[in-house]
Order: structure tokens, then C-alpha cells, then sequence
């Protein structure tokens, strides 16, 4: 019986190891890319190219034409006798009527909703550059609240080292006092950090599950940065507003093209029986129409007006936009800079402070220096570590935020 039941818990162990394998093995084959390709699935873009389908199909609607009319009658019947043997005009009669509004107007509004679409593709492309920013950004973030966590983690166990160190000090009758409480201050701003990062990390893993659905265990690519040429033409809020302007104009076309006529042709096929004053016959009448602007004064030439009006707004909106994000772009840059500067110098000083420590512990082995002084160098050394990583991954955010700003990053 011993035997069987180990053999049951050697395969329920067997088992969850095998699946345990299976998931982690899941979670590594998962790259960078594969989140990429999930964003462009991301409930954001794909309502965006959706509504930019509908405008393609409007598209296509506006080139067509009215649905014809068929129309059954009878013509000239009186009465008294509703007989169509009897008077020489009463008939049956056939018609039909079809409507063909200016081409050039079909094929203005058609290329409105063309250009329309457009620039949801266009919106579209960059909504997936902005989330691509955002997955980045989160990724970044986390890694920096882990490496934090550790770093603080390390602090702290210096601080009780520390104060274990000046315990004995106190001891040996040193005046040591006021460096209790400044570990004690030192060490609640630490732990207050600690309290902080958990808090973010929630945040962070929150914020990617409504990105990918799950929280990535792969890390970001090098971030490379993208290059401007200070053309704002470049920037997708730009070429957006500009795209504006182009849709506006489609709307003067559409308007300069209602003056031109819309035409129209109808036939109307007649038959009356045989009767004592007339053999019966057939016959048919076939008219064509066209319109005349004879009101244009009252409804195209305003029509017109207004549409240019629009046009005018969307190109003064797009001048403000254009000086706007020229100033946001350049702003982001600065800032991004200023960062890799930061990441330079904090690197210097992690060098710098690592050889203080190397010093500091060579000084203690040999007897002339107290380890506090060794404690209080690790210490330091953890805390422009931390500035270090809080710099990195502020580069990386910017850094982010400004390539997907820019078109063909």
C-alpha cells in the first residue's frame, strides 16, 4: 500500500514539475516583438482602422447613384367608362425615371471619406507608437522599482550593521548619540521609499495587463534614438492636422461642384386597346433632364464660401499645431539629453564612490579606519546607484516618447 501511495506522489510531483517547465518555458519564448504584435491587436487601434474601413466603404457609396423608379399607371381614363376602347388618350402606361447627380460632386464627396480614412490609418499607426512608448515606458519602470527595492533592501541591512556597530561604541563609553537618530531618520526615508515602490509596482503591472494582458517577463531592446531633421512634417500630430486641410478642400471641390447640372432621363411606355374609332396601338415618349443653377446666389455660392471658411480654419490650426509640437519635440529632446548627461555623470560618481568603499575596507582590514566610515561609503554607494537607475529609466521614457512622436522612427 506504501508503495502505491509513493508511487502517486511521485507522479503528482512529476507532474506539476512538467507543467511548471512547460509555463516558464512559455513566458521566456514570449519576445519583445510578440508584444509589439499584440498592440497592433490592442482594442484602441483596432476600433480606429475599423471606423477607417467604414469611411473607405462611404467611400465607395458616394460614387453611386439614386435607385431608379418604376412607375404603372393609366392615363386619361374617365368615369364614367374605365374602358381603354373608347376615347383615343386613355392608357396603360409604363415608366421609368433615373436620376444622375453631377459626377463631379459623386466624386468629391467620394474622395472626402477617402481622405478620411486616411488619416485614421494614419492615427491608427500612431496609436500603436504611443502604446508601444507606453509598454516600453512600463517595462523600464519596473526594472527600476526591482533594481530599487534591491538597493534599499541592501541599505537597510547596513543601517542595522550600523547601529549595531554603534551599540558597541555606546558601550565602550563613545558619545555617539546623535548618530542614532540620524540612522533612524536616514532609515524610515528608506523604508517610506520601500512602502512607495510597491505601491508603483502595482501600478506598473496594472498598467501593463491593460497593455498585453499579462506582465512581460522579457526585457526592452536598446533604445535607439530617432533622428529629427526638424521637419515638423515629420511628427504625426502635424501630418494629422495637415491631413485636415486636405479633407476641407474636399469640401470646396464638393461645393465648386454643385454648380454643375445633375442630369436625369425617363421613358414612359403607353398601350391602348382596339376600340370602333381606333385600332388599338402602342407607343412610347423618352425625356432627358438637366438642371440649371438658377438659385446658386441663395445655397452654391454660400455653400462655397463656407466651405472655403473651413478649409482656412484647418490650415490655421495646422500652422498652430505645427509651431506647438515644434516646441514640444524640442523640449522632449532637451530633456532626453539632459538625462544621458545625468546617466554620465552618475556613472562617474559610481566609479568614484566604488573606489571610496574598495579604500574604506582596505583601511578598516588594516586597522586604520572605523567601520562605520565603511558602512556609511556602501551606504553612499547604493544611493547614486539608485539615482543612477531613476536617470536610466527616465532616459528611456523620454526617449521612447520622443520616437513615437516621429514618423518612420
Amino acid at each position: 500500500m506504501k508503495f502505491y501511495r509513493y508511487i502517486l506522489v511521485f507522479s503528482t510531483a512529476l507532474f506539476l514539475s512538467v507543467q511548471a517547465y512547460a509555463k516558464s518555458n512559455s513566458q521566456e519564448s514570449v519576445t519583445f516583438e510578440n508584444y509589439i504584435a499584440k498592440l497592433k491587436e490592442h482594442p484602441q487601434v483596432t476600433a480606429i482602422l475599423s471606423d477607417s474601413d467604414k469611411y473607405k466603404e462611404l467611400s465607395k457609396g458616394e460614387m453611386g447613384i439614386p435607385d431608379p423608379q418604376i412607375t404603372l399607371g393609366m392615363e386619361n381614363v374617365p368615369f364614367d367608362n374605365f374602358a381603354f376602347d373608347k376615347f383615343l388618350p386613355t392608357s396603360k402606361t409604363l415608366g421609368f425615371r433615373q436620376d444622375i447627380p453631377s459626377y463631379g460632386l459623386r466624386k468629391a464627396r467620394s474622395e472626402k471619406q477617402k481622405k478620411i480614412s486616411e488619416k485614421r490609418e494614419l492615427l491608427a499607426e500612431y496609436t500603436v507608437k504611443r502604446l508601444k512608448a507606453y509598454l516600453i515606458t512600463s517595462i523600464s519602470e519596473l526594472e527600476k522599482v526591482n533594481r530599487l527595492e534591491k538597493f534599499h533592501k541592501e541599505q537597510l541591512k547596513y543601517y542595522v550593521d550600523l547601529e549595531n556597530y554603534l551599540k558597541g561604541q555606546l558601550e565602550s563609553g563613545s558619545s555617539v548619540y546623535g548618530r542614532f537618530s540620524e540612522i533612524d531618520i536616514e532609515r524610515s526615508e528608506v523604508e517610506q521609499k520601500l512602502n512607495n515602490l510597491k505601491s508603483e509596482s502595482n501600478s506598473i503591472e496594472s498598467e501593463l495587463i491593460r497593455l498585453v494582458g499579462e506582465v512581460p517577463r522579457t526585457s526592452i531592446p536598446k533604445i535607439t534614438e530617432a533622428i529629427w531633421d526638424n521637419n515638423t512634417d515629420n511628427i504625426y500630430a502635424v501630418r494629422i492636422a495637415k491631413e485636415d486641410i486636405g479633407i476641407y478642400q474636399k469640401d470646396v471641390d464638393a461645393a465648386d461642384s454643385a454648380f454643375d447640372p445633375n442630369y436625369g432621363v425617363q421613358a414612359i411606355y403607353k398601350q391602348r386597346e382596339d376600340g370602333d374609332n381606333f385600332s388599338g396601338d402602342d407607343w412610347f415618349s423618352v425625356q432627358a433632364t438637366i438642371s440649371i443653377p438658377l438659385w446658386s446666389k441663395w445655397k452654391q455660392k454660400p455653400n462655397l464660401r463656407a466651405a472655403e471658411h473651413a478649409k482656412r480654419t484647418a490650415r490655421l490650426s495646422y500652422d498652430d499645431v505645427k509651431s506647438l509640437w515644434k516646441k514640444k519635440i524640442s523640449i522632449l529632446a532637451s530633456e532626453r539629453d539632459v538625462a544621458l548627461e545625468n546617466m554620465t555623470l552618475l556613472k562617474e560618481k559610481k566609479t568614484a564612490i566604488s573606489e571610496i568603499v574598495s579604500s574604506a575596507e582596505r583601511n578598516y582590514e588594516a586597522g586604520n579606519a572605523e567601520l562605520e566610515s565603511v558602512l556609511d561609503a556602501k551606504i553612499d554607494a547604493l544611493t547614486i546607484a539608485s539615482r543612477l537607475e531613476e536617470q536610466k529609466s527616465r532616459y528611456i521614457r523620454l526617449s521612447a516618447e520622443f520616437n513615437s512622436h516621429i514618423i518612420g522612427e
